[in-house]
């Protein structure tokens, strides 16, 4: 091997040591996109969500969703679907803070944030998230899961859609109309 083609290879692999290092220090500002409630909706039989000293629960009875203690409102089937199909699907984002002190600042202490508990069947907790509002950025919100310190961004906003008021869930249910289209049999 020449002269020249070892000094070669000794910069190729001193290239290839340098873009390793980078890749390894790039990757810690990556952000990553995890879901924070369970991935299998059929599982979960019960949430509850709370603000302040308001609080809802809504109740999976069979196929049908209800609100506890509310046996005049039937749920609202559009609430339902985005609950599921928005809430329950959003993922942290961008890690903003992993010091308890700053929780009052982003909402998501015991005593400022929304919080979210879903449980199964057996009514074990599946997940505690504690959600707030973002000042700066109405697109996103913060959010804690359970006891963790560390503070998120949220891919979307969702907290609009976490109301505690029974009305925001359920409506009065529709009078039943009288078939008027029955034959008359009798024979007049």
């Amino acid at each position: 091997m020449t002269k020249n083609m070892k000094w070669v290879l000794i910069g190729l692999a001193v290239l290839v040591g340098l873009y390793l290092i980078n890749l390894l220090v790039q990757r810690q500002y990556t952000t990553s996109s995890d879901l924070v409630f369970p991935e299998n909706p059929d599982k979960i039989a019960e949430i509850k969500i709370q603000k302040g000293d308001d609080e809802i629960t809504l109740v999976k009875a069979g196929s049908e969703w209800q609100i506890s203690g509310n046996d005049s409102l039937v749920i609202r089937k559009i609430r339902i679907d985005n609950l599921f199909d928005k809430v329950l699907k959003v993922k942290r984002e961008t890690l903003i803070s992993k010091n308890p002190e700053k929780w009052e600042t982003y909402s998501v202490d015991d005593s400022t944030g929304t919080h979210v508990y879903v449980y199964d069947e057996d009514g074990k907790e599946i997940t505690h998230v504690i959600l707030g509002r973002s000042k700066s950025d109405w697109s996103h919100n913060y959010i804690r899961v359970d006891n963790s310190p560390e503070v998120y961004l949220t891919n979307t906003s969702i907290i609009y859609m976490l109301n505690t008021r029974d009305t925001y869930w359920g409506e009065k249910p529709k009078p039943v109309e009288p078939d008027t289209t029955a034959v008359d049999t009798s024979g007049s």
